[in-house]
């Protein structure tokens, strides 16, 4: 009989090197997942010694556990081990798993036909059979190692014992080792290399600075204990006060560890310090800590000897600063404006304001009692609070500055009174520093209407004594009598009669008193604003919160929405304002009348960059913006100013016009002097460049130095003064080659320039406007140029020019300053106005030399940063000439 099966059919060489990978795969798989354990268990191991849990062990304990750790790395090894290579039928279905084809063609393969099947017909349907699975096997992969540890560890704590080990050698760093042989050492006392010290100082974090490694113990590496340090052959180490000296020992056995602070020049040393009651000397570790609080020496003391001592050097931390760089300022509106200087070592945290009374008067000569009203019986209810300011702080917690803060006192009790003022800085170690105190008269509003007057004496009356309670109570009924024809507005009577119902209705408590106060006063702006009353409450509640918001960090669409709305409440503060003045409807000036208001293009404009500036981190910059936005309200709300300061303000702005125009020309002879530098140093091929480009003048640095001067005419070229002064300039150097003037002639309109500055300051002496000294300076320096061009040294020439553009620019700033200290935002009559209520130089009135602009084209630090990448960019182009380069690299030191 024949055989029913037939022989095993040829293997296929490539796909027996599938099955080969497969079963590697598989033993992969395996060992992956035992190797992983292993691992763990020596990380905890070398955690475990790096700890220094090991030294916390008694000896007994100490061997148990070492033992039990390598019972159970042995085990596991042999684990390991027991991997077997998996069988070729295992690797063919792990294939057709991975692989995902189905009807398994590899074991379909793997078959055979049996010897009975020898008719034709079956023979080829085999073959066919046989053809597709060859065609299938050769789809088939063995696929790549898939241990799936997340079967095992679904939270993936091996990747933290990862990273205990990275950390934990990288913490230990040399001494390692050291702590790795702790786990093999059971005789601790007896064993001197294992004795230890580390001692190190940590800084108060207020101050900013790193902790200082005095004593790193792994740099004895076991060898012997640390050697004693002598404080006479050491430099005192500068400490901060308050920092804090940590030592500790390990492996001194039941040696005790103790500091000793010698102060400097003391005889006899403070109390030694123990260790902390959780200490372990029994263990093998003790630590000692103490806060530095005095100059000297400190020394580390074991078993009777000195192991270690530190000459210490302490930097006291001293009380901050603050005082007045201004005389409390008051306006009509009842705001009090402080401007201050605070400094501490390290920042200051917080800042206020404390006001006391004035003690009580004598009550006079008592032969002229009889002049004097009745004195009041009964018992007094206590005095109002003081009022409690909190003082804004320089930007970015610098050590020192100075700052503005504006508060609104009219509506306290307090308003009014003569009060002693000390202004309070605390740091963040909490120490105090005050201001001397002054007497000052705190601000008070001031009322027009006969009614709201009125109202706000009997305030007067119940704030100075509550028991004119009954004398304010008939004012009131008095008042409210017949209202008819005398309060229109319902929001004015209704509370009056509320507020007379609440004095006769009821004792007269402090919540009572408080409310009545509160109440007599809202009523009384409402008389005398109407509506602008509420809408300035408003403007300002949203003001505070916005303040509140960028101190406390609060989130992007929270500053965002509070913009929103401070931008809506500055619209309706804005119109109210408007409109009370037409009602007013007062004969002004045909100059007061075309004053521009801020314009809600304006705010937006402000408001989009402190948004911008809040969302770009620089929370400290968008609060000095608010705070501008605050010093803008009050002066929109400051009356008319004489006429004499007027006129004074007209010329100066006259004046800042004219040298608006100088510092135009200036720069374009500065332009042209380094064109003519440039066009001397490349000689012929400076000549065809002139004769290619006529009209261009003072590419190079250019856009660096109208930057520089950012807000002056010549950065933009608009203003009619210097189109005309550049178009003589032009003229002037018609002839040249390309119209490039020559030295001579830039010489000139140099002298010329110089002319017109000495004529401005004979002017500006003789009308007492500003300080002469700027253009003084400037005026030198042009003379140093003009003789610098006629020597024909170009380099000094753009030297003297850049000063004197610099000394230009610095006089205006002075003018513009000293026209702001006159209070008067409108310097203009007879229809020009140099500036508008916000204190801004109007479009058409001439020059704005970049420092007097509350409301920028665009963020100020963004502009300068784009100026030093472009000057930069180009100081790092090898190609451009050398004299440029000097040009540029001259630019970036000035700025």
């Amino acid at each position: 009989m024949a055989n029913t099966h037939l022989p095993h059919p040829v293997q296929n060489p490539a796909f027996e090197a599938k099955i080969r990978k497969a079963r590697w795969a598989v033993v992969a798989e395996q060992a992956w997942l035992r190797v992983w354990v292993l691992f763990a268990i020596a990380a905890v191991f070398l955690v475990l010694s790096i700890a220094g849990v090991w030294a916390l062990l008694g000896p007994i304990t100490h061997k148990i556990v070492l033992a039990l750790f390598a019972a159970t790395l042995a085990g596991w090894i042999g684990y390991v081990l027991q991997i077997r290579l998996p069988s070729r039928d295992d690797a063919i279905r792990r294939i057709e798993a991975v692989s995902g084809i189905p009807h398994r063609p590899a074991t379909s393969y793997e078959d055979t036909l049996t010897a009975s099947a020898t008719d034709p017909s079956t023979q080829a349907i085999w073959s066919a059979h046989r053809q597709r699975m060859a065609d299938l096997i050769a789809k088939l992969r063995p696929g790549r190692p898939e241990p799936r540890t997340y079967r095992f560890d679904p939270f993936a704590v091996r990747a933290l014992s990862v990273l205990a080990v990275v950390l934990g050698v990288a913490f230990a760093g040399r001494g390692t080792l050291d702590s790795l042989a702790d786990a093999f050492r059971f005789d601790r006392e007896a064993s001197a290399a294992n004795q230890r010290l580390d001692a190190w100082l940590t800084p108060p974090a207020y101050t900013g600075r790193p902790p200082l490694m005095l004593v790193d113990g792994s740099a004895n590496n076991g060898a012997a204990p640390v050697a004693a340090t002598n404080a006479t052959d050491s430099k005192p180490l500068d400490v901060p006060e308050r920092s804090v000296l940590i030592v500790r020992s390990t492996g001194t056995g039941k040696s005790a560890l103790a500091l000793e602070v010698w102060p400097a020049g003391a005889k006899e040393p403070l109390p030694a310090i123990e260790p902390a009651a959780d200490a372990r000397p029994a263990a093998g570790i003790t630590e000692v800590r103490t806060e530095i609080r005095t100059s000297g020496t400190i020394k580390a003391i074991s078993g009777g000897n000195v192991v270690a001592s530190w000459p210490i050097n302490m930097i006291p931390d001293n009380a901050p600063g603050i005082a007045l760089t201004k005389n409390p300022e008051r306006t009509s509106k009842g705001a009090l404006k402080l401007t201050y200087f605070v400094q501490d070592d390290y920042g200051v945290a917080s800042a206020e304001v404390k006001f006391a009374r004035k003690k009580d008067k004598d009550k006079g000569d008592p032969s002229t009692a009889w002049a004097r009203g009745e004195e009041l019986k009964g018992p007094r209810p206590p005095f109002s609070r003081p009022p409690q300011l909190s003082l804004r702080l320089p930007n970015g917690n610098a050590k020192s500055g100075e700052a503005f803060t504006y508060h609104e006192i009219g509506s306290h009790p307090w308003s009014g009174q003569t009060v002693m003022m000390t202004l309070e800085a605390k740091d963040v170690a909490g120490q105090i520093g005050q201001s001397p105190a002054i007497e000052i008269v705190l601000p008070e509003r001031a009322f027009s209407k006969p009614l709201a007057r009125a109202l706000i004496e009997q305030r007067k009356l119940l704030i100075e004594d509550p028991r004119y309670s009954e004398r304010v109570l008939k004012a009131l009924v008095a008042l409210t009598a017949a209202p008819e024809g005398f309060i229109d507005d319902p929001r004015v009577y209704l509370p009056l009669r509320a507020t007379v119902h609440r004095l006769a209705g009821r004792q007269i408590t402090r919540s009572v008193l408080d409310d009545t106060i509160e109440q007599l006063w809202h009523t009384a702006l409402r008389i005398e604003d109407g509506a602008l009353s509420d809408a300035e409450k408003n403007l300002r509640d949203i003001q505070d919160k916005l303040a509140k918001a960028l101190e406390e960090g609060a989130s992007d669409e929270e500053i965002r929405q509070l913009m929103q709305e401070m931008r809506e409440a500055f619209q309706e503060f804005a119109e109210q304002m408007q409109k009370q003045n037409a009602d007013q409807n007062q004969q002004q000036s045909g100059n007061d009348q075309n004053q521009e208001q801020m314009s809600a293009e304006d705010i937006d404009r402000m408001m989009r960059e402190m948004e911008q500036m809040a969302e770009n981190g620089l929370r400290d910059q968008a609060k000095d913006m608010l705070a501008q936005m605050q010093d803008m309200m009050e002066r929109m709300q400051q009356g008319q100013q004489n006429a004499e300061q007027q006129r004074q303000n007209k010329e100066m702005a006259e004046q800042l016009k004219k040298m608006g125009e100088a510092v135009g020309e200036q720069q374009s002879i500065m332009d042209d002097t380094f064109e003519e530098s440039k066009q001397q140093q490349q000689g012929q091929g400076g000549e065809k460049m002139r004769q290619t480009q006529p009209g261009q003048k003072g590419q190079p640095g250019q856009q660096g130095m109208q930057a520089d001067n950012s807000g002056q005419p010549s950065g933009d070229g608009n203003d009619p003064g210097e189109m005309g002064l550049r178009e003589r300039g032009n003229e002037e150097g018609q002839g040249q080659t390309g119209g490039q003037p020559s030295r001579e002639q830039l010489a000139q309109r140099q002298a010329q320039l110089r002319d017109k500055i000495d004529k401005m300051r004979r002017d500006m002496e003789k009308k007492g406007l500003g300080d002469n000294e700027k253009l003084g300076a400037a005026s030198d320096a042009m003379e140093k140029s003009e003789q610098a061009l006629r020597e024909g040294d170009l380099d000094e020439a753009s030297q003297q020019q850049a000063q004197a553009l610099e000394q230009l620019r610095e006089g205006a700033e002075q003018m513009a300053q000293q026209m702001q200290q006159n209070g008067n935002q409108q310097a203009g009559e007879n229809g020009e106005n140099s500036r508008d209520p916000m204190g801004r130089p109007q479009r058409s009135q001439g020059p704005d030399h970049g420092r007097s602009v509350k409301v920028p084209d665009q963020i100020d630090i963004q502009r300068a940063r784009e100026v030093l990448e472009e000057l930069r960019k180009r100081a790092g182009d090898a190609q451009r000439p050398q004299l440029e380069l000097d040009y540029i690299d001259r630019l970036l030191r000035w700025n």
